[in-house]
């Protein structure tokens, strides 16, 4: 895995784990009752992971077209 997956994967997890701790912390009723600054900055953590793996996996995926299209002979690509 390269940076960008590890720290938007650690970053997704970390911030679920820690608002699911939290909403235990509080209880749930509590938790949807008000919508606080605690939870609302475990809910960012968990969309700033989540794109920042998604950017990353699109990143990689690029880069890896790249790679395929060069190992390719043209003679090969040619119907």
């Amino acid at each position: 895995m390269n940076a960008g997956k590890t720290i938007g994967l650690s970053l997704f997890i970390g911030g679920i784990i820690l608002l699911l701790f939290y909403g235990l912390y509080l209880g749930f009723e509590e938790l949807m009752n008000a919508f606080d600054l605690i939870s609302g900055l475990l809910t960012g953590l968990i969309i700033l992971g989540f794109l920042i793996l998604i950017i990353s996996i699109v990143i990689e995926q690029h880069e890896n077209t790249k790679t395929t299209m060069k190992d390719i002979s043209k003679e090969d690509l040619k119907p």
